[in-house]
Formats: structure tokens, C-alpha cells, sequence
């Protein structure tokens, strides 16, 4: 083993250690039964060791490097620069009390939803965790200050919703593993006891004083751009092409919403298309079918290579999910896992609420939005992309990558299967145009925003005015939008940048191109930036 790939698996093993909700989420099990800590000096230290490392690899003569390794250089340095500037200048971990609030959950719902192992082994793991919620939120609260209002009044959100949560997964596990009833009992009465003090907290103490700026600000998001995508533009040139897609897209929408009804606007073909969608009962084989029809018609077009040993299960939404997915959501395989097993959850229409509360729900499953859904998600998207990446032998290019490219594939191949012939009904053209506007409105934002010149209330009218999202989703979208910044622009752009490649490469092969081949060659890479794949592809 070379010395870069004893320090790469020096740094992973740190990575895991120090954060075991990363570890478990990669499919690295040997911490599943530890809690995140979150204390300021043992947080401190971390970015300490990030540094160390940093200057081991920037020591390494790069001579003595091979070509991928030369890449996996790059990659790491930008990491390990990120990850301090980060902590060290973002400081969300002192600014956003969402992250905590969301970690107590999602480091329970990962061991409960991954059937990585039998449940009572996982259940234990569960029971430990859930037992050190109280430490963990007790060391939260001290790292906590100068927060904006949007993290606070979210954190409040998630935090009341993690105490449902926890009554359902206690439940659940006392009657799949009785034996461990009664500490399960008693853990999660005394994590809900942390988690009404934290609510306290939240609201009596950081609420009245969360005046804080959540826009990272011009520079930090010019950085973020360098380090975290490599991308090629500056924040305003990505801001002008999103305006430029915005245009172009509204003009194409009008075009196709002309050929489907002359006497509408595309916004009134849309409300009269969403009108058409499957019934209750038939919502969960329509998504099961169109998941399927997508997979043989990648298979059946030799499209690109789809891994043995993958599978991609479209089921209902766990009922402790229900109250943050009302409509639908992907969760891929772990990188480490041998099972690259991904789930599609689909929420079921709740019988008990009024008839119009259900239709409503139902219109946001239109029969023509479905098949781009299922594609975009699921083959040749986020599902296939992904088990590629996690079948890599390179550990690294498993983890590290950049959603610009993640997004970015998925968008590019609702074009790319629209082309192929997947759907050809100008109704499902016009929902995909939809989105692609929403895209674009989510480019503008994201540089806006965070170079201050937005704020949260412009961000939600644009996206209700213009993209005609519903006020209720707009807020959830924008409040997102304000703690990751350069992940919304990530879609468009890099859609942008694939085709780009694919153009050049193209050119570059002349005659002996095939679209399988540039498919199978992208998606060996991982999910890195697109600059380190055209530089391997000699571009």
C-alpha cells in the first residue's frame, strides 16, 4: 500500500471516529453505538486534526502519485480546506440549532430504516444512542449563539416533530424486540425529557435573541464554489445563467402549453393537468410500476449499465415519516454496505381527512409528472448514479463528490430520456419545464440570498409568483435554501456542465461515440467535480 493510501485511510478512519452518524450512514458499522459529540473542545480538536492532515497530504511529492491518485489528492485537500473554513467561518455549528435538533433523529432513523443487520442488533445500537440524546443536547446548547430566526423557528419545527417520532420508534422496536422493552421505555421518556428542555431552550432563550445573518456572504459562497464544486464561474455568472434559464424556460413553457391548449397559459394547462392522477389505492403500484417501466427501457435501449446486485424498493412511507414527506422522497444504498438496496417511499393519502384535503394531496401525483419522477429518482437518476458510485473500489470516490454532479445528472437525464423516448406526451414535457423553472428560480436565489441582496420573504414570493409553487412549500424550500448554500444552484449548473462534456467528448470521438460508453465512462468516476473528469477524459 502506497503512502497516500495509508494516509487516506488514516483520515477516513479519523472521519468515522469523530463523527459515528457519518460512519453509520456510509455503512461503516463499528460506531452505530455512539452518539455525536458535539462538544466545543472535542470540536475544536477535530478541526485541529483536519489540519494536520491537510499539511500530510500538501507535503506528499505529487511526483510520486498515480493519475487517479493525483485526483484523489485534490479532492481530499479540497475536503479537508472546506471543512475548516467551515467550521472555522460559517460556524453553523454555533449558528443553526436545526442541525442538532435533526441529528438526534436522523442518528436513529438511519439504524431503524437500513436492514443492514437483524433488528435486535440494531435495536441495541438505537437503545445507546437514544440514551445519550441528553448529553448530546445538553453540549448543544452551549455551542449555540448568535443564530438567525430561520434556524431557530426550524430547529423548534423539527424538534417538536423528533418527540412523535420518538413515542412511534420506541413503540415499534418494544414489540419487534421485547426484551429490550423496558430500557427502550425508559430511554425514550428520558430522551423526550432532553427534547421538551431543548424545545424550552429554543424557544424562551435563543428565540428572543436570534437576530443573526444567515447569508454566508459573496465571498464564503465564491469559495464554496472553488473548493466544494470546482466549478469554473464566478457567483454572478451562475446567477446570470439562471436568469438567462429562467427566461428561456417561461418562453418554452408558453410554446408547449399553446400546442396542449391555445385558449390557456401554461399555468392554467398545469392546474387542469394535475387534476389528472391515480387514485388513492393505486398511488403506490403507479410510482411501482413507472420505476419499473423506467428500469427496462435503460435496459431495453442499452442506455447505460446497470449493476448487478442493486435494487430499488418502492414502498409506503414509514408512518413516522409521514409528518416531513407528505408527498414522496429517495434514500440511497451506504457506500459500504454490501446491499445496495435503496428505498422510494411514496406517502399514502390518510381515508380520514376531508375529501378535498385528499385531493389536493393526489394533485401533486399527476400522471404525467409520475414517469419523470421515476426516472429522474430511480433509473437512470439518483438510484443508478449513486449504486455506481458506491461499486467503486476507490473508498474515497465512494464519499467524497460534489452535488453539482449528483444533481446534476439526475436533471440532465430527464432530457436525456425525454430524447431517448421515454415520454413524448407534451403534458409531461410541460410538468418537467415546471420544474426546470423552479431550478432556475432556485439559482437566482441561492447567489441572491447569500450575497445579501435577498431576502427570506423575496425568495418565497419569486418562488410562489414565478415558479408557482404553493406558499407552504415555498417556505420550506427557501428556509433550506438559507443553511446550504450552493446547493441549489447545484441542478441547473450542473446539467449545464455534463452536457458541455458530453458535447466536447463527443467531438473529441467523432464516429466511434456511443452515448452507453459516455454514460458507463461518467458514472466510473463517483460523483466527483466535472473539471476532474474532463481533465481524465484528456478534455
Amino acid at each position: 500500500m502506497s503512502t497516500f493510501q495509508q494516509l487516506v485511510d488514516e483520515l477516513l478512519e479519523f472521519t468515522w471516529r469523530s463523527s459515528p452518524f457519518s460512519a453509520t450512514y456510509a455503512g461503516i458499522h463499528k460506531y452505530d453505538h455512539e452518539m455525536e459529540n458535539v462538544d466545543i473542545d472535542f470540536l475544536t480538536d477535530v478541526n485541529r486534526n483536519r489540519k494536520d492532515f491537510l499539511k500530510r497530504f500538501q507535503a506528499l511529492n505529487k511526483n510520486d502519485l498515480t493519475g487517479d491518485e493525483c485526483v484523489d489528492w485534490q479532492l481530499l485537500q479540497n475536503f479537508l480546506k472546506s471543512s475548516i473554513h467551515s467550521f472555522e467561518e460559517i460556524r453553523h455549528w454555533q449558528t443553526n440549532a436545526a442541525e442538532y435538533a435533526d441529528l438526534c433523529i436522523s442518528g436513529l432513523f438511519i439504524l431503524y430504516v437500513r436492514e443492514f443487520a437483524p433488528i435486535e442488533e440494531r435495536a441495541t445500537a438505537i437503545l445507546s444512542r437514544m440514551q445519550q440524546i441528553p448529553r448530546f443536547l445538553k453540549d448543544s446548547k452551549h455551542n449555540l449563539k448568535d443564530a438567525p430566526e430561520v434556524f431557530t423557528k426550524l430547529a423548534i419545527e423539527i424538534n417538536e416533530g423528533g418527540k412523535d417520532f420518538l413515542k412511534t420508534i420506541v413503540a415499534q422496536l418494544s414489540n419487534a424486540v421485547p426484551k429490550l422493552a423496558r430500557d427502550l421505555e425508559n430511554a425514550g421518556r428520558e430522551a423526550s425529557t432532553a427534547l421538551d428542555t431543548y424545545g424550552k431552550f429554543l424557544n424562551e432563550v435563543l428565540l428572543p435573541k436570534s437576530k443573526g445573518e444567515f447569508a454566508i456572504g459573496s465571498d464564503h459562497f465564491d469559495f464554496k464554489l472553488k473548493m466544494d464544486h470546482m466549478l469554473p464561474y464566478t457567483a454572478e455568472e451562475i446567477l446570470a445563467y439562471g436568469r438567462e434559464m429562467k427566461k428561456s424556460t417561461e418562453e418554452a413553457l408558453e410554446d408547449i402549453a399553446q400546442k396542449i391548449d391555445k385558449q390557456r397559459t401554461w399555468v392554467e394547462v398545469v392546474d387542469a393537468i394535475k387534476g389528472e392522477h391515480p387514485k388513492a389505492d393505486q398511488l403506490l403500484t403507479t410510482y411501482q410500476r413507472e420505476m419499473e417501466r423506467a428500469q427496462r427501457f435503460v435496459q431495453d435501449r442499452d442506455l447505460v449499465s446497470i449493476p448487478e446486485d442493486e435494487e430499488l424498493e418502492v414502498i409506503p412511507t414509514p408512518a413516522f415519516l409521514i409528518p416531513i414527506l407528505p408527498y414522496a422522497a429517495y434514500m440511497s444504498p451506504a457506500p459500504f454496505e454490501k446491499m445496495q438496496k435503496g428505498y422510494f417511499f411514496v406517502t399514502p393519502v390518510n381515508d380520514n381527512i376531508p375529501a378535498e384535503k385528499q385531493e389536493e394531496i393526489l394533485r401533486g401525483h399527476s400522471i404525467y409528472g409520475i414517469p419523470v419522477t421515476a426516472l429522474h429518482e430511480g433509473y437512470p437518476g439518483h438510484h443508478l448514479q449513486l449504486v455506481h458510485a458506491n461499486k467503486l473500489k476507490n473508498k474515497l470516490r465512494r464519499l467524497l463528490g460534489t452535488a453539482v454532479f449528483v444533481e446534476g445528472w439526475a436533471l440532465y437525464c430527464e432530457e436525456m430520456m425525454r430524447e431517448a423516448g421515454f415520454f413524448s406526451d407534451p403534458r409531461a414535457r410541460l410538468l418537467q419545464l415546471k420544474d426546470q423553472l423552479w431550478r432556475a428560480c432556485r439559482v437566482i436565489i441561492d447567489v441572491e440570498l447569500h450575497a445579501g441582496r435577498m431576502g427570506y420573504e423575496q425568495a418565497v414570493e419569486l418562488l410562489v409568483n414565478d415558479a408557482k409553487l404553493q406558499k407552504v412549500h415555498a417556505e420550506k424550500e427557501v428556509t433550506r435554501y438559507t443553511f446550504t448554500p450552493t446547493q441549489p444552484m447545484s441542478y441547473l449548473v450542473g446539467k449545464k456542465q455534463i452536457l458541455q462534456l458530453k458535447n466536447d467528448y463527443q467531438k473529441k470521438l467523432g464516429d466511434k461515440f456511443q452515448l452507453r460508453d459516455f454514460h458507463n465512462r461518467l458514472l466510473s468516476f463517483g460523483s466527483i467535480p466535472v473539471c476532474l473528469i474532463r481533465k481524465t477524459l484528456g478534455l
